[in-house]
């Protein structure tokens, strides 16, 4: 458990500030972490969930043109480094595995505030498989389900809004 939370971690970090060429490997990351949590139905169906929706983000989003970080990617990775360390210190009474769930959604939501609409919109993909961790932690069917319709109003965004956005249309030009 603690190795893959570790690379689940690490794979953040290095995802934040890029756009979405790495998604494949973290779902399945998220897959691994998720399982060695839980088991049964929920465990199988968090782990193609993650891996599915992973695979096909990445295939509808390197379409876009990729997004090299600048400087500006370093201050998601310390914004979260930060949100981490508070959370380790404020958390320790919840137990080891909620507090890792709870960091994976908020290295998402980090990579979620700084950089282009493309980063911005990787960031929330990350927030949103770091909830289907979450439930997958906590064994919660609801959460589970809320994760789900979030990647899928996320889906509707992305196909509906990433197309027509000012930076897409200015590299046609």
């Amino acid at each position: 458990m603690i190795v893959g939370f570790g690379v689940l971690l690490l794979l953040a970090l290095a995802g934040l500030g890029r756009d979405g060429r790495g998604l494949p490997l973290y779902g399945l990351v998220c897959a691994f972490a998720g399982a060695t949590i839980c088991g049964g139905l929920l465990a199988l169906l968090t782990s193609v969930t993650l891996v599915g929706l992973n695979i096909g983000a990445w295939i509808w989003l390197r379409r876009f043109a990729p997004h090299a970080p600048d400087r500006g990617a370093v201050l998601p990775v310390v914004g979260a480094l930060l949100l981490l360390l508070a959370l380790g210190l404020s958390g320790a009474s919840l137990g080891l595995a909620p507090v890792l769930g709870a960091g994976v959604v908020l290295i998402g939501l980090c990579g979620a505030a700084f950089g282009p609409s493309l980063v911005q919109f990787t960031g929330l993909l990350v927030a949103a498989d770091g909830l289907i961790v979450m439930a997958c932690i906590l064994q919660s069917w609801p959460l589970f389900a809320a994760a789900v319709a979030l990647w899928g109003v996320l889906g509707a965004l992305g196909v509906t809004l990433l197309p027509r956005l000012a930076w897409r249309r200015v590299e046609e030009n």
